[in-house]
């Protein structure tokens, strides 16, 4: 069941690229999530007050986990907006494939959830796909380690994977720590805690660069509704599966989003990059199975 929720989250997820590709041509990526995730807030709010049986109770782990939770996605949702901003989004969504190897070895230390062989090689080969995927058909093997040194936004969007690979140990201990157990509630109050701190950025920085997203009336409402919807799924997938593996799961997105950037932002380069996207086909199946 965690696997379908991880994927239909992973599908959901890989359009949001180029629906903030194609706002951040006339808007600032703070403003952007901070649009966003406002606009999911009553979606969240309906997913868990109409289908929670009773309000949960918490305790004060709950709160350093929604907290920890907010405080790092802030951060990594501005740096991988910013660098989809600065470069193609076939080249900067598949980067962030390499954060469940930080995930499945942190939460293995701090979780006790030890991942089988199968599912550690599922991991490496969900990797190698990414690696594969930033290789050119006639580059060298240390062609994209060369390429990362010289691509604007790189730095970037590696500090979002390494953070969003520590965000879902805080989301599962804030899920773990209401009772009964409610990810939806824990969504949404993460998703709250992380509009609030970016207000005050927002307000300071004046009306008229909210404005500009009107321009994106229609890429900004899909975003919202994503944003809405793929929460509750991957949070209940965190409350049935390993962390390290609905983590490594919902980077399938990225090889989505490589095809969509392709087809909608008429991006080159597909072809070279399809051998990569089934090695990480085949990591997903031995993961999920």
């Amino acid at each position: 069941m965690w696997a379908f929720l991880a994927l239909g989250a992973a599908v959901l997820t890989s359009f949001n690229p180029i629906l903030y590709k194609r706002m951040l041509k006339d808007a600032d990526p703070i403003i952007v999530v901070w649009a966003v995730t406002l606009l999911s807030l009553p979606l969240l709010a309906l997913f868990t007050f109409a289908f929670t049986p009773r309000f949960p109770a918490f305790d004060w782990l709950f709160v350093v986990g929604v907290m920890g939770s907010a405080i790092f996605n802030v951060v990594a949702q501005v740096a991988s907006t910013r660098a989809l901003k600065l470069a193609d989004a076939s080249f900067v969504t598949p980067l962030l494939i390499f954060s469940p190897v930080f995930t499945v070895l942190i939460s293995a230390l701090f979780l006790d959830e030890i991942p089988s062989a199968r599912g550690l090689a599922g991991v490496g080969l969900v990797l190698i796909g990414a690696y594969w995927l930033n290789r050119g058909s006639e580059a060298g093997w240390l062609a994209p380690f060369k390429s990362l040194a010289f691509t604007p936004g790189v730095t970037l969007v590696l500090l979002a994977g390494l953070l969003w690979a520590i965000t879902p140990l805080f989301e599962k201990t804030a899920i773990l720590h209401t009772n009964p157990e409610s990810p939806r509630f824990t969504a949404f109050m993460a998703t709250a805690f992380l509009t609030l701190l970016l207000t005050p950025w927002v307000m300071a920085r004046g009306k008229s660069v909210i404005t500009k997203l009107s321009l994106h009336r229609r890429e900004l409402f899909f975003a919202g509704l994503i944003a809405g919807i793929a929460p509750v799924l991957a949070y209940t997938a965190y409350s049935l599966g390993l962390v390290g593996y609905v983590t490594t799961l919902f980077k399938l997105s990225t090889l989505l989003t490589v095809i969509w950037s392709f087809y909608f932002l008429k991006e080159h380069g597909l072809a070279q990059r399809l051998p990569g996207s089934l090695v990480m086909v085949m990591g997903a199946i031995l993961i999920a199975v």
